[in-house]
């Protein structure tokens, strides 16, 4: 079993562009097939932060709404 090493960027209170700066200063540090894990309050991050991602070629493995008005949003690092 492979152990995935795995990031968790607290996002909460910013509005853009900061999330997506920050997400992507994260992804840079990190090892290829590495996962991060992103938490935001901000709605537009939520569309924002994964097309970001993907334009960099990073997988975005799954958004998801985890309380009121909080999202996780996971991204595997290529």
């Amino acid at each position: 079993m492979e152990l995935v090493k795995r990031r968790v960027l607290d996002l909460r209170g910013y509005v853009c562009p900061y999330p997506q700066l920050a997400t992507l200063k994260a992804l840079r540090s990190m090892e290829p097939g590495e996962v991060l894990e992103v938490l935001t309050d901000n709605p537009p991050s939520v569309q924002n932060v994964p097309a970001i991602a993907r334009r960099e070629g990073h997988e975005v493995v799954g958004v998801e709404q985890v309380g009121e008005g909080l999202w996780r949003i996971v991204i595997r690092r290529r």
